[in-house]
C-alpha cells in the first residue's frame, strides 16, 4: 500500500465506524416503530415479521460494538502510523 492510502485509512475507518454508529442508533430507536406500522392485517405473515424482528435484534446487537471497535481503531492507527514510520507523533517531541 502507498503512504497516501495509508495516510488516509484512519479518516476512512472512522468515518465508518460514525456511520455504523449511527444506523446501529437509529435501528435501536426506530426498529420498534417499523415493526409495528409492518402489520397490515391477516395479510400479514408472521414469518416475515419474525424475521424482521431478528434482523433488528442482530443490528442492534452488532452494529454498535462493531462501531465502537472502528472508532477505537482508527485512533490506534492514527497514533501508531507516525510511531512506526520514526515520525513524531503530535503533540510529543521526537
Amino acid at each position: 500500500m502507498d503512504q497516501k492510502t495509508l495516510s488516509a485509512l484512519p479518516k476512512t475507518t472512522l468515518r465508518a465506524g460514525i456511520i455504523i454508529g449511527a444506523a446501529g442508533a437509529m435501528a435501536v430507536i426506530l426498529a420498534p416503530q417499523i415493526l409495528q406500522s409492518l402489520q397490515l392485517g391477516p395479510s400479514y405473515s408472521q414469518a416475515v415479521g419474525a424475521l424482521l424482528s431478528v434482523v433488528f435484534q442482530l443490528v442492534t446487537l452488532f452494529f454498535l460494538p462493531f462501531s465502537a471497535a472502528l472508532i477505537a481503531g482508527s485512533l490506534v492507527m492514527r497514533y501508531v502510523g507516525p510511531v512506526l514510520t520514526g515520525a513524531a507523533a503530535p503533540g510529543q517531541a521526537k
